[in-house]
């Protein structure tokens, strides 16, 4: 019988179920010389089913495979809520925004001309330069994932990155514009992570918040002029008993102060770096005097460049240096729980 009529002979005495040749030797001896490996006689093709992936008894939707490969149609009715249209981009203003966001001098203008201002890559390049290297002290000094499920406000809040990691951590946050912040792209920033926060616009000192609104509140004066001792009224009114205010100064005794001090011929051989902030500049004794109705004062200092340091200095380790010399004062002050029974206290006289 020939080797065809063989299988045909097995495939009629199983009643047409598949069935497996047992794969002979592979040896090459003349008893069993080699021949095709393992293969299933009689068995249909099996059908690849693109809709569903995984298991036969575990259909999973192809929306949730890596990728998002999406092979069904979309019904007419659901419909993705539109994102906010980004402003269109000036190159002198997104530079100013991406030293203003990383606290770089104004005059930085080296980056990557590649990325089109105000796109994806273009912010999710800021957000991480923002929070790497010189910036990495951020996310311990304001605190990101401390505070979840508390409220908190941010003024002066740059692109926004700083809220989308308040949000990420589960906080809610509220944001305080000036002028010189652009609503519209704060706006798109929060929407390609998936998130919305209310906005307002500053008109001086007042912040438009009712008294005890917040838990935390987060002020940048690094670029915009703040009169500290009023400011600080409005503070500790929006803020709840036992709150907390964190706030970014541009600090006076720094490196550019020191070096003028002690090296007056410098620009004889070297043209010190402009200063990364705009704001004038203060010290930790004037905050304290400003913030005295709070308690826990702490001030301390961070952000440094080797590049703002004369050469004789770069080998120095940069943590040392910054906490000596560094460019941000950072600032935190607690609204003491008394507060709370000064408010609850009647006075005699309505008492009567």
């Amino acid at each position: 019988m020939s080797a065809g009529m063989q299988r045909f002979s097995e495939f009629k005495n199983v009643g047409h179920s598949p069935t497996y040749k047992t794969p002979p030797c592979r040896s090459g001896c003349a008893r069993h010389p080699p021949t095709a490996p393992l293969r299933m006689v009689g068995a249909p093709k099996p059908r690849l089913d693109l809709t569903h992936c995984g298991k036969a008894d575990k259909r999973r939707d192809m929306s949730r495979v890596s990728g998002h490969l999406r092979l069904y149609a979309m019904s007419d009715s659901a419909e993705a809520p539109p994102l906010p249209v980004r402003p269109p981009a000036n190159p002198a203003s997104a530079a100013d925004r991406a030293n203003r966001e990383l606290i770089r001098p104004a005059s930085y203008r080296r980056g990557h001309s590649r990325l089109e201002p105000h796109s994806n890559a273009w912010l999710d390049e800021l957000e991480h330069k923002r929070y790497s290297r010189h910036g990495a002290w951020l996310p311990k000094a304001l605190e990101f994932g401390r505070h979840p499920g508390e409220s908190i406000l941010l003024i002066n809040p740059g692109l926004g990155s700083d809220a989308i990691r308040f949000l990420n951590n589960g906080s809610e946050v509220s944001l305080a514009l000036t002028d010189a912040d652009d609503p519209v792209l704060i706006r798109a920033n929060l929407a390609r992570h998936g998130w919305m926060a209310p906005i307002v616009t500053l008109a001086g000192s007042h912040l438009p918040f009712a008294d005890g609104a917040f838990d935390i509140v987060v002020l940048n004066a690094l670029y915009e002029t703040v009169e500290v001792a009023k400011f600080s009224e409005e503070l500790f009114r929006v803020l709840k008993c036992g709150g907390k205010v964190i706030g970014l100064f541009p600090a006076r005794f720094d490196a550019g102060l020191w070096q003028d001090l002690l090296l007056p011929y410098q620009h004889w051989y070297w043209r010190r770096p402009a200063d990364p902030t705009a704001a004038p500049k203060t010290t930790a004794r004037r905050l304290r005097r400003a913030f005295a109705q709070f308690e826990e004062h702490k001030a301390y200092k961070r952000h440094l460049r080797r590049s703002e340091l004369p050469h004789i200095c770069r080998v120095l380790p940069l943590v040392v240096l910054e906490r000596l010399f560094g460019r941000v004062l950072v600032f935190k002050a607690m609204k003491p729980i008394s507060a709370a029974r000064a408010a609850l206290s009647v006075p005699d006289n309505l008492a009567a």
